[in-house]
């Protein structure tokens, strides 16, 4: 019993706490006046979106210029605006700052919170499908075609999305790696050149593993495909080409499975996609896997 209330104690106390860039910028509420007030109390009240837009398509939210966002971000002790969203991030990937926004009450009915799984997935589902276009699966389908050997790469719940990848790549009859491990994958990325392809799978683009081997491939002239929620991200804006997933942020910060299942659910259309158009390649591979295995 005593185990449990101090359970129940702590989780409390998370739920309680507020990110700490919240807390210094509502300090500050007080100096600010006019257009700097709505920047910050924009800030303070959706920073979850925050994250997600460019500076200047935040300033239009604020009414006001790029500049002044840049200004009051460097105000705060930001280099700028993309340091601030970088602290945003950072803190509500911190679960003490985000199970809050997650955690239903220990008296929600069993059917509702089933119910309430089954909706978010639905959305999850519904509006992966609906942000995918046809042409970006087709660039990324022709990068793979064109590639004499890829590197499919990942790390927490993304590498197993980029471990399924890479098994369906190799079943229709593709040369694919597969690496979580942050060290092996800079020495083969160092191997690369142009005639190959680098699969970089984050939910948050952020990821520094990830990041990090951008910066080898670019140096190789490596091609990049990126599967990601952000189009914002570092990720995004340095692949060629981008598949885009839309699953909740607050919801991946736990641990749930939106994010893994719209990174599944587009790798099964692109893989889809791709076996069709080589069916012949795709067939003769599958039966060569099954003499073999069985």
């Amino acid at each position: 019993m005593l185990l449990y209330d101090m359970r129940s104690k702590n989780i409390e106390n998370i739920m309680e706490s507020t990110p700490k860039f919240i807390l210094e910028i509502r300090q500050r509420l007080s100096e600010l006046s006019g257009n700097n007030r709505k920047i910050a109390e924009y800030i303070i009240n959706y920073p979850e979106l925050v994250i997600q837009k460019k500076v200047s398509e935040f300033a239009r939210e604020c009414h006001c210029d790029s500049a002044q966002v840049v200004r009051l971000c460097q105000k705060f002790g930001y280099d700028g605006f993309t340091g601030l969203k970088k602290r945003i991030a950072a803190d509500l990937i911190d679960p003490k700052h985000t199970l809050h926004r997650q955690l239903e009450g220990v008296n929600t009915p069993f059917e509702e919170r089933k119910n309430n799984f089954g909706q978010s997935i639905a959305r999850t589902v519904n509006d992966t499908l609906t942000s995918l276009d046809e042409e970006s699966i087709n660039r990324a389908i022709a990068q793979i075609q064109q590639a004499r050997q890829i590197v499919v790469c990942g790390f927490g719940s993304s590498a197993l999305a980029a471990r399924d990848l890479q098994t369906k790549l190799v079943r229709i009859g593709f040369y694919a790696m597969f690496f979580d491990d942050a060290e092996n994958i800079k020495m083969t990325c160092a191997t690369l050149t142009e005639h190959d392809l680098l699969i970089l799978i984050s939910f948050s683009g952020n990821t520094q593993y990830i990041l990090d081997n951008i910066v080898i491939a670019k140096k190789k002239h490596v091609p990049l495909l990126a599967l990601t929620n952000y189009m914002n991200s570092p990720l995004a804006q340095s692949a060629e080409c981008v598949l885009k997933t839309t699953a909740d942020e607050q919801k991946i910060r736990l641990g749930a499975m939106d994010s893994t299942i719209s990174q599944f659910l587009v790798i099964d259309l692109l893989s889809s996609m791709l076996a069709a158009r080589i069916s012949e390649q795709t067939e003769k591979r599958i039966l060569q896997i099954f003499e073999t295995v069985k």
